[in-house]
């Protein structure tokens, strides 16, 4: 026992003296941000091992958390008690308990000029708050509020959904571009576009240039293309700069698994020619790793490159299949866990639904609005039920031909499971397909969550 503590205090002296050597060298220390303030750090947060390393009193006794460092000389022991964690460790040693529960640090605790570092993603997380690293800034944000963004997708909208819940929004994905097998870029549909992006951002709202391409064939086309690739991000580029978007969002779907190298690697240059001062948000479908069909997206590289991705946890049950859930709890659950394994949590939209199907017998299922929901309530007798197993409302009903149909869709009770699924997991916030569905079940939830 006295060997190791000997082994670990020159292991601590080695790492110490080695980074007395290059952080005196350091032109530009990283910066932390906490809550969105800049904080003074003395001494100055390091890079080791590519880690941003901090003194943990600095952040433990911070005004936003007001925890407590405790040590114990004798032990080089280190404890904490902060926002209901406590925390223990040694110095020079990778393990740590958290609650009692055994996690690892990737870069070992040192001393540097009295005061303890340990790697900040592994205190920030651990003490339920997002990390993210702006490189350009070289500062490291902590955010103790989350999940916060909710980021709404635009498309077809009519009536006042939007005005009347723009403060519910952090982010706007406007889904009115398209573009095809060439890269040339289009609106879809016909809208007062200069109107509503005045809207949403005299709300301080973020804007953000949604483009769309289905199918496995000219998707096909387009990557494999570098013309057109090229074409298509100039194209993007030229939309972002005219229109003072602050980013892009792709939305490509239905692509073959063949090209999941050639999306990624659009996507590398499309984020290159951004910036680092324009947000990249990309779709990609839900996988919980038990599927046996290939997947055309390659997650990892994927949350690498984009700032921002939307996990659309929903279609469970599709038009073509047979009734059941859109987005069961379950499986949502399950989808979280693969995603957080596979991409930095603080880039995560959990992807929310706000419509359901109705099905019949024998005919494929047609989407379902609360408009349309209405006109059937208005017309048949329907009969409301609620499956615990999926944490889903369901609706059955008989038309004039004596057909069964039956519809699954989302309500106040589902959404607010799902959103506790984003909180606890500490995503960087929520997404939902769409604005104009009419459902007011998420907002309602929002308005609760966001103003706590």
């Amino acid at each position: 026992m006295r060997l190791r503590h000997i082994l670990i205090l020159l292991m601590a002296l080695l790492l110490t003296l080695g980074l007395a050597s290059t952080t005196a060298l350091a032109d530009n220390e990283p910066g932390i941000r906490i809550n969105g303030i800049l904080r003074q750090v003395e001494p100055p947060p390091q890079i080791v091992a590519g880690r941003t390393m901090i003194p943990i009193r600095f952040v433990v006794e911070d005004e936003a958390l007001k925890g407590q460092v405790y040590w114990d000389g004798n032990l080089r022991k280190v404890a904490m008690d902060c926002r209901g964690q406590y925390i223990e460790f040694f110095i020079g040693d990778n393990k740590a308990r958290v609650d009692g529960q055994v996690k690892y640090f990737d870069t070992a605790p040192y001393i540097y000029r009295n005061r303890t570092y340990i790697p900040l993603r592994f205190l920030a997380e651990n003490l339920g708050a997002l990390v993210e690293w702006k490189a350009q800034e070289r500062e490291a944000i902590i955010n103790f509020n989350n999940p916060r963004e909710v980021f709404a997708y635009y498309y077809y909208t009519r009536g006042t959904e939007l005005e009347d819940n723009l403060h519910l929004f952090t982010d706007i994905a406007f889904r009115w571009f398209a573009t095809n097998a060439k890269g040339e870029l289009f609106y879809e549909y016909q809208d007062d576009y200069d109107k509503i992006l005045r809207i949403a951002r005299k709300q301080g709202i973020k804007t953000h240039a949604s483009v769309v391409l289905m199918g496995k064939d000219p998707l096909h086309q387009l990557l494999s293309n570098q013309q057109s690739r090229k074409l298509l991000i100039g194209n993007l580029l030229d939309e972002v700069k005219k229109n003072g978007y602050d980013g892009v969002n792709i939305d490509f779907e239905l692509m073959g698994y063949e090209d999941a190298s050639l999306f990624t690697s659009f996507l590398r240059d499309l984020k290159t020619n951004l910036g680092p001062n324009k947000t990249l948000s990309v779709a990609v479908f839900a996988r919980t790793g038990k599927e046996t069909w290939p997947t055309p997206y390659q997650y990892k590289e994927i949350g690498q490159i984009a700032d921002r991705v939307v996990v659309m946890a929903y279609d469970y049950s599709y038009t073509t299949s047979k009734p059941g859930p859109v987005a069961p709890l379950w499986w949502v659950k399950e989808v979280t866990d693969y995603m957080v394994k596979n991409i930095p949590r603080e880039k995560i939209l959990l992807g929310m639904p706000t419509y359901g199907y109705n099905w019949s017998s024998g005919n494929k299922a047609v989407t379902v609005t609360a408009k349309k929901l209405t006109e059937i309530e208005s017309r048949y007798t329907v009969q409301k039920f609620f499956d615990t197993a999926s944490m889903s409302p369901y609706y059955i009903y008989y038309d004039e031909q004596g057909v069964r149909h039956e519809i699954w869709l989302e309500n106040e009770q589902s959404l607010n499971e799902k959103w506790k699924v984003a909180e606890n997991n500490r995503l960087a916030g929520v997404s939902f397909w769409r604005i104009g569905n009419g459902f007011d079940d998420l907002y309602r939830i929002l308005e609760r969550n966001l103003n706590q």
